[in-house]
């Protein structure tokens, strides 16, 4: 059925269904912070996503790839929390991350690092990406 003939006759369960998908998205957002979503519960992701790490959709040049943005803006996040902390985390590997579009695109990214003792933790940081202009808002051990 047409947009118009739904209008004509009333039937407006699609803002329902749209209402319902939002509520879902809101839920699985603030339980996790935007980490830990499960996408699988939702029809609509509303332009947000996990990010495959194998893949080289988020980037634009030729060489690179999604696992070397993560890279780099995890860095950034491991510095940005170093200097915070006075501590000297290096940056294991990227576990998962996931994005939503703002001024930019915000990841959040969940990632392993080693202190100086070799002891690995999991972190996670918020990294807001313009390519000249990258801001960490957050980085913080993952909580328990």
């Amino acid at each position: 059925m047409s947009p118009a003939a739904i209008a004509s006759t009333g039937d407006f369960s699609w803002e329902e269904d749209l209402s319902e998908d939002l509520r879902l998205f809101d839920e699985e957002w603030e339980k996790s912070g935007g980490f830990d979503i499960d996408f699988s519960k939702l029809r609509h992701k509303f332009e947000t996503g996990a990010v495959d790490l194998d893949d080289d959709d988020l980037v634009l040049d030729p060489d690179d790839t999604n696992v070397g943005l993560l890279n780099r803006l995890s860095n950034l996040a491991i510095s940005y929390y170093n200097d915070k902390t006075d501590t000297r985390l290096e940056l294991v590997k990227v576990l998962k991350a996931n994005y939503h579009p703002s001024a930019g695109v915000t990841y959040y990214i969940t990632f392993e690092a080693s202190d100086c003792n070799q002891k690995t933790k999991q972190y996670q940081a918020v990294v807001r990406y313009l390519p000249r202009d990258t801001e960490v808002i957050s980085c913080c051990p993952k909580p328990s």
